[in-house]
């Protein structure tokens, strides 16, 4: 039995099997599954240009010079968990002494920050289409800090009925209490780091709680008009095709609105967790097959990708996630978060250096740098990959661009990495899979 028909020889009516063949065999001998690249943000691709004060400086003029009644967004990171899962590859990390200290300390130091900002240029009278707070886990915090940030958000920046106060946590964290303090302050999109429903797959994450209880919590939160979103991760010890897909069957059934897919990263602060698992040799063929199963099941499902690897129904919009789509400026706080106005993209340090960095009127960053003319000239079709939408006027700039004596309108094409949609393209799940080697083809022909 050849590697496919070993994947997928027991498939639920609603998966089109011959679909995902025909992906899968598109892309040799061009596209190695094995060599997919994750899409980067300007800042991970080359040096600063400029660092600390001067970074401030630059982002405050790039502030400056933003239209007042342009919408943005706010993104604050949270970098604390009760435990640091083996698995995970994001910056976080627990608390050892002095929790509540430092917890009031940061959430002070984020307050001040946003002061900092609120004072630049017109971005007190800017509508926030969205708040985010992501992680870590930012029901770490306590519901007092909590209530501090949520108000001094309000207070310092021009909030509206329209604005989407959104969150990252786990199922764990989110306690009755916490959930009815999160309302209170206006939160109703979830992003829940479920991660997979198999048991055995979430034991040796590290994820106490069952399957049933994450379920529950799903539940619990759209009783209460949230629209809640989910990760899911293929590449985890132990997982099975059919009990992938039985998890998104019943995170559907139960209302989930959104998903985001992901294959499992390794980087040093989870490789021996993977070491122990025997992950590190591993090949991303198996990822990539329940990538692509989950992805056909989903929009079997009804989903759409609002986001290259983000299947949602209507009333899932992704919005901050998506903020490049409506060019929108980003104002990111808290350590390691990254912000953008215009054409000026900035970062803050981790959480030793930012608590070194902040105060004396200064918010921390790390460093800073603006998009050179190539990245701008690209900017449009790198938006349009990451957001799964290219309209008819790009696919015409996709096909004057040429690579290895096709246009790369024609190699996507013959490769089954977009396909036909509305008039211009979207991705398919090879596309969804490979979107950073799209992106970085897009890069090379200028």
């Amino acid at each position: 039995m050849n590697p496919f028909d070993d994947f997928f020889s027991h498939l639920p009516e609603a998966i089109h099997a011959d679909k995902i063949r025909k992906e899968w065999t598109s892309l040799a001998p061009v596209y190695d599954i094995e060599r997919w690249q994750l899409p980067l943000p300007v800042w991970a691709k080359r040096p600063y240009e400029h660092n600390g004060l001067d970074a401030w400086k630059a982002a405050r003029q790039a502030a400056a010079d933003s239209r007042s009644d342009q919408p943005m967004c706010i993104y604050i990171h949270i970098p604390f968990c009760t435990s640091k899962c083996g698995f995970c590859d994001s910056y976080s990390f627990k608390l050892g002494n002095h929790t509540d200290s430092r917890v009031k300390d940061y959430a002070e130091r984020i307050c001040k920050e946003l002061r900092l900002w609120s004072a630049q240029g017109g971005l007190t009278e800017r509508p926030v289409t969205s708040v985010h707070l992501g992680g870590g886990t930012p029901t770490f915090l306590d519901t007092k800090s909590l209530e501090r940030l949520a108000a001094c958000i309000r207070n310092a920046f021009n909030i509206t009925n329209e604005t989407e106060w959104a969150l990252e946590s786990t199922v764990q964290s989110l306690t009755p209490s916490m959930t009815a303090c999160l309302h209170d302050l206006g939160f109703r999109r979830l992003h829940v780091g479920v991660q997979s429903l198999e048991a055995v797959t979430r034991a040796a994450i590290g994820r106490r709680q069952s399957p049933a209880e994450a379920l529950e919590c799903i539940v619990r939160h759209k009783v209460m008009g949230w629209v809640v979103s989910v990760d899911l991760v293929c590449g985890l010890p132990e997982q099975t095709m059919t009990g992938w897909l039985a998890g998104i069957q019943a995170l559907a059934e139960c209302g989930t609105d959104g998903f985001s897919l992901y294959e499992l990263l390794i980087y040093p602060q989870n490789r021996e967790w993977a070491k122990r698992h025997h992950l590190l040799e591993r090949s991303h063929l198996a990822n990539y097959f329940l990538f692509q199963a989950g992805g056909n099941m989903l929009s079997a499902l009804g989903c759409r990708k609002n986001l290259f690897n983000h299947w949602a129904n209507d009333r899932d919009k992704n919005i901050y996630f998506t903020h490049p789509i409506r060019g929108e400026d980003l104002l990111a706080v808290g350590t390691i978060a990254d912000g953008v106005f215009g054409n000026y993209h900035y970062r803050h340090p981790r959480y030793a250096a930012y608590l070194r960095s902040t105060g004396g009127g200064l918010p921390g960053l790390e460093g800073g740098l603006f998009e050179n003319p190539l990245e701008q000239k690209n900017k449009p079709l790198v938006t349009a990959v990451l957001s799964n939408r290219i309209a008819p006027s790009l696919a015409a700039e996709l096909n004057a661009r040429k690579m290895d004596g096709s246009s790369l309108l024609e190699r996507w094409l013959a490769h089954a990495l977009i396909e036909s949609s509305g008039g211009g393209y979207q991705l398919t799940n090879n596309g969804a899979w490979l979107a950073g080697n799209m992106i970085g083809e897009i890069s090379s022909t200028p």
